[in-house]
C-alpha cells in the first residue's frame, strides 16, 4: 500500500478565478475534509481553500497555487492524491490504486496477467489486464472477476477471462 492516495481527477476549470472541478474516486466522502493534496505525475504540493460540493461525485476546488483561468486549464486531467496517513479514515483501507500489479489468477491458480490500471466510469469498474504484451479490459463485477483479500490476488474463471475480454 503507497501513503498517496489518488482521490479524483481535475476534469476542467470551474468559473473564472482559476478553481476546478475535480471527480471524486471517493463514494460518499466530502472533499471539504482534505486540506493538503497532491496534484499531477510530478505530485505538486498544494493546499485546498475552499471545496465546494457540485453534483454526481463531483466538487470545485479553489487551490491556493491556482490564482488564474490559465494556470486551472494546465492541470486539466491531473490526478489529485492525497497522503493517507494525515487521515484517520484511509490509512488501512485498500483501494484499486494499490492493487495495481496484483496477479490474475484462473480459477485452478493459473496466471493469467496482471491488473495494470482501471477507470471508473461510475456505473461501473473497467480492470485492465495485461497478458503478456496484449493488454484486455474486463468489467471489475463480482460475478466476473473477485478480489481475494488473502492471496492478494484477483480471480477469474478461465473462460469468462477469454469470452469477455475486449
Amino acid at each position: 500500500m503507497q501513503n498517496l492516495l489518488e482521490i479524483g481527477k481535475i476534469v476542467r476549470t470551474h468559473g473564472i478565478k482559476g478553481a476546478v472541478k475535480v471527480i471524486s474516486y471517493l463514494d460518499g466522502v466530502n472533499f471539504s475534509i482534505f486540506k493538503h493534496i497532491y496534484i499531477g505525475a510530478n505530485k505538486l504540493s498544494a493546499n485546498i481553500v475552499k471545496a465546494l460540493p457540485l453534483n454526481n461525485d463531483a466538487f470545485s476546488l479553489a487551490i491556493d497555487i491556482i490564482d488564474s483561468v490559465e494556470k486551472a486549464e494546465k492541470l486539466k486531467n491531473q490526478s489529485v492524491y492525497i497522503d493517507r496517513t494525515e487521515y484517520e479514515e484511509f490509512k488501512d483501507k485498500v483501494y484499486l490504486g494499490d492493487l495495481i500489479g496484483a496477479p490474475v489468477l484462473s480459477e485452478n491458480g493459473t496466471k493469467l496477467g496482471e491488473m495494470v490500471d482501471f477507470d471508473d466510469y461510475g456505473a461501473s469498474v473497467i480492470l485492465t489486464i495485461k497478458c503478456g504484451v496484449t493488454s484486455y479490459s474486463i468489467p471489475y463485477v463480482d460475478d466476473i472477476i473477485i478480489y481475494d483479500e488473502g492471496k492478494n490476488c484477483f480471480i477469474i474463471e478461465e473462460q469468462k477471462f477469454k469470452d469477455l475480454r475486449v
